[in-house]
């Protein structure tokens, strides 16, 4: 299996790490669904690339068990109360 990633998605990475592209755009470039509607809308014809599968699925993260301690939560600073003036 050869991993082809979305040249879109390698470019720009604020959507997290870059997707795996399954679609050829009318470019004979490969893109991920995003980007492939993205950049030429939902009227072109999805064509899969030939070599692509699925990235192994991911372990879901186990769930709470009854009793056990949550996790704590990052305490954050609060910016100073500013004292109004008193009118007198």
């Amino acid at each position: 299996m050869t991993i082809v990633l979305c040249p879109a998605c390698e470019e720009d990475h604020t959507l997290g790490p870059p997707s795996y592209a399954r679609w050829l755009g009318p470019d004979g470039v490969a893109y991920c669904s995003l980007h492939l509607v993205n950049r030429f809308g939902h009227g072109e014809p999805l064509v899969r690339l030939e070599d692509y599968e699925p990235p192994p699925e991911r372990k879901p993260p186990a769930p709470m068990q009854e009793g056990a301690p949550k996790p704590k939560r990052k305490r954050t600073r609060s910016s100073p109360k500013k004292e109004e003036p008193v009118d007198g």
